[in-house]
């Protein structure tokens, strides 16, 4: 096994793993918007995942790492184009879902994602695996951003609410 397909394999795996996140909470949603949002995110994931793969293969193929630099430069700022596009921060505030927890796992895993990225950028030898881990934790850090700016909104109005609902 080469020197960082381990690492790379187990990022795919998150990927995959917050792709069917975002794709079951999609179904657990009442309003088409949030439905649409979640469903939003479970692409961005499957696009992270694609990428780590086709990087994965080169990497097994050749030997080196080159990153994909349209990509980057095309995905940098999806998320906040699409947040824009598809109006998110409606969608999140008209929904009727257990909000506060769906929101609160989204953003854990968001922040877990960036972290492990950023530990796994921290540890790299390589300029070019250091900069492909930075790139995704960039990425990761904008969904955190938005989750947990929902999440802390949500809990603010619930703690507000008179007992009793």
């Amino acid at each position: 096994m080469k020197k960082y397909e381990q690492v790379i394999r187990y990022a795919m795996q998150m990927e995959l793993d917050g792709h069917n996140f975002f794709k079951e909470k999609a179904e657990q949603v009442l309003r088409e918007t949030a439905k649409e949002l979640f469903l939003s995110l479970a692409d961005i994931e499957m696009e992270h995942y694609n990428f780590l793969k086709r990087h994965l293969d080169r990497y097994i193929k050749n030997d080196t790492f080159e990153i994909d630099k349209n990509f980057i430069n095309t995905d940098k700022d999806i998320l906040e184009e699409r947040a824009k596009k598809e109006k998110i921060d409606e969608a999140l505030k008209e929904s009727d879902v257990p909000d506060i927890t769906i929101l609160r796992m989204a953003y854990l895993i968001e922040r877990d994602f960036k972290e492990f990225y950023e530990k796994a950028s921290k540890e790299a030898d390589d300029p070019i695996i250091k900069e492909l881990f930075e790139t995704l934790s960039n990425w990761e850090a904008g969904h955190e951003s938005i989750f947990k700016e929902e999440y802390d909104r949500r809990i603010k109005e619930y703690m507000t609410l008179p007992w009793g609902g």
